[in-house]
């Protein structure tokens, strides 16, 4: 058997043992959480289903304007992708950040593996996932800027009980500080990013009792640091996709704030994405699977601050239940359809 058969041999055995592991997380999820499971489907049936109809559609149209940040991107490098693959490709992403520890690196290093299986060479598709994922933290860090001076505009800190502020104190700490340290490695220079990732490369391999030369992560390396360049370079194109981003996420507020009104109750746009920002920044940091109930306390603990009330249980339990755990079967779905679908890529030719 030649080497190539051997390949990809190994390629299907990763493919298949990574569908296995989706499908078994999106059912241990689902046991774990299944108490708020069941108590979402049971608010559905309190609530005005069509209002429930058009949430649902803002936060599809809402991954769609996400996945319009690899649109542009790919367009720039001379490439160009069906908007379904791009809507299916954003929607696991986002999934995979939510869905299990360290979920940022996890969705990155998905997005650069899928863009090259689909022909982008694979310093462009680093730069791709690079900027994929500084558009999202920058349009994160101004949502939860605007959170905090709609808090204090209303002087809503200063009422929070000493307990609570100290939590909510700690988490936006402990946020910031994960965010600040993903800054400061991307910073690094080459040689020291390769320095510190060799060690742990060798540890997995000595304990998986592999050969592994080290060639896979020093090429890695490498393409980040020229992706990282051109970032810079690039600054214009990062201010559109932060704009994408902030429709986006500001997309998914406006879905809370649909299911709000069909439970009856009235707020303002202000309100809901002041909570989904807070939210968004203290899950940044959470290490347990689908945020480990951050956000859904997050969502709740702001709203009832700003007024909403006891129905800001409810909503927030129907919001998770279509904006995380209704997608996330869809997300494997797509994620299945894409390793075995057809490589459909076009290239475009650049502007002089």
């Amino acid at each position: 058997m030649d080497q190539d058969s051997v390949t990809q041999r190994q390629h299907q055995r990763w493919q298949f043992m990574t569908s296995g592991v989706i499908s078994l997380l999106i059912l241990l999820l689902a046991i774990i959480n299944r108490e708020w499971l069941l108590a979402a489907l049971s608010l559905i049936g309190t609530a005005n289903p069509f209002w429930l109809f058009v949430a649902l559609v803002i936060i599809c149209v809402s991954y769609l304007i996400s996945s319009q940040v690899f649109q542009v991107v790919l367009r720039t490098q001379g490439y160009r992708m069906s908007i379904g693959r791009t809507w299916a490709i954003a929607l696991i992403a986002i999934i995979v950040s939510q869905s299990v520890p360290a979920g940022g690196v996890g969705s990155y290093a998905f997005l650069v593996r899928t863009f090259n299986r689909h022909g982008v060479p694979p310093a462009k598709s680093t730069l791709v996932a690079s900027l994929e994922m500084i558009s999202y933290t920058t349009a994160m860090l101004l949502i939860f800027v605007f959170s905090l001076i709609y808090l204090a505009g209303h002087r809503l800190v200063v009422t929070i009980r000493w307990l609570q502020f100290v939590e909510l104190g700690l988490e936006v700490t402990l946020a910031l500080v994960v965010i600040g340290g993903i800054v400061f490695v991307v910073t690094r220079r080459e040689e020291t990013l390769t320095h510190w990732v060799l060690p742990p490369y060798h540890f997995v391999a000595r304990l998986l009792r592999q050969q592994w030369d080290g060639t896979w992560p020093r090429q890695f390396v490498s393409e980040f640091v020229r992706g990282r360049m051109e970032v810079a370079r690039r600054w214009p194109d990062v201010a559109l996709l932060v704009f994408f981003q902030l429709v986006a996420l500001s997309g998914h507020s406006l879905a809370m704030l649909v299911i709000l009104h069909s439970l009856g109750v009235t707020t303002n746009f202000a309100v809901v994405l002041t909570a989904f920002g807070i939210a968004l920044i203290t899950s940044t940091f959470n290490i347990l699977p689908g945020g480990g109930g951050t956000v859904e306390a997050m969502l709740v603990a702001v709203l009832s601050l700003l007024g909403v009330g006891a129905a800001a249980v409810a909503a927030t339990i129907v919001f998770r239940l279509m904006n995380f755990w209704l997608l996330m079967p869809v997300a494997a779905a797509c994620y299945h359809w894409l390793i075995h679908a057809p490589i459909v890529i076009h290239e475009v030719p650049l502007k002089p």
